[in-house]
């Protein structure tokens, strides 16, 4: 590892959701890492362990085996520092900052749906986060199409509210992959980022997402295990 770059720990539970843009981000920026389950990382079950963190919340960074950082927006502008990903003008970090957080707003019951409901109580969030995002979905294609130099909401290069962006976009084609076909600028946003260097190869490696919606699972080492904040 490069002697300018901090040793960063990432600790997250056992789900597709807060820790995706993280590593996206880092694995674009060719920062190095390594990802923990509370309980590898602690030694400790997560209620043990859950009040001697931050606020009593994951995903956390530790940096350096003593700094620690929580809140996945905090981290997400931490490491888009180190990524590269950061604007550099005062006025377009705003910007980037009010794109970040208005796609986090899809977030719940976004992430929790995807990871954990199941059957009818599925198919009812389904249908009210579809029936909500639609009016949202205009918005986002507007701003993409603003910037002609594309494909990006800054044009050619990401920062670091693609990476959010493009996380809960993937959740959402999860449940209806149709919904970007009539958006062309947010298709070849998903595309573009899909296929930047880091990205691609984060992306066919990490731990497949299988049984949404009936019984969620995620494949890790060959097995299929619980998603969920405590071992199997």
């Amino acid at each position: 590892m490069s002697s300018t770059l901090p040793k960063l720990d990432l600790i997250y539970f056992k789900m597709r959701a807060f820790t995706e843009a993280i590593q996206m981000q880092l694995c674009y920026g060719n920062i190095p890492y390594n990802y923990h389950f509370p309980w590898d990382y602690f030694d400790k079950s997560w209620p043990e362990i859950k009040k001697e963190v931050g606020f009593g919340q994951l995903p956390l960074l530790v940096i350096n085996d003593s700094k620690r950082v929580w809140q996945s927006g905090s981290i997400m502008r931490y490491t888009a520092t180190l990524a590269k990903t950061m604007p550099e003008h005062l006025e377009d970090r705003g910007i980037a900052d009010a794109i970040f957080e208005s796609s986090q707003e899809l977030f719940q019951p976004l992430n929790a749906t995807i990871n954990f409901r199941v059957g009818e109580d599925y198919e009812n969030f389904k249908k009210s986060i579809l029936d909500d995002f639609e009016p949202r979905l205009f918005y986002f294609n507007k701003f993409l199409e603003n910037d002609q130099s594309g494909p990006f909401f800054f044009g050619k290069s990401p920062f670091y509210c693609d990476f959010g962006t493009y996380h809960q976009f993937s959740l959402i084609r999860v449940l209806d992959n149709t919904i970007f076909d009539d958006f062309s600028s947010v298709k070849m946003f998903m595309n573009s980022l899909e296929n930047l260097k880091g990205v691609s190869e984060y992306l066919s490696s990490r731990p497949e997402l299988i049984g949404v919606g009936k019984e969620p699972k995620l494949v890790i080492d060959g097995k299929a295990v619980s998603t969920g904040m405590k071992p199997d």
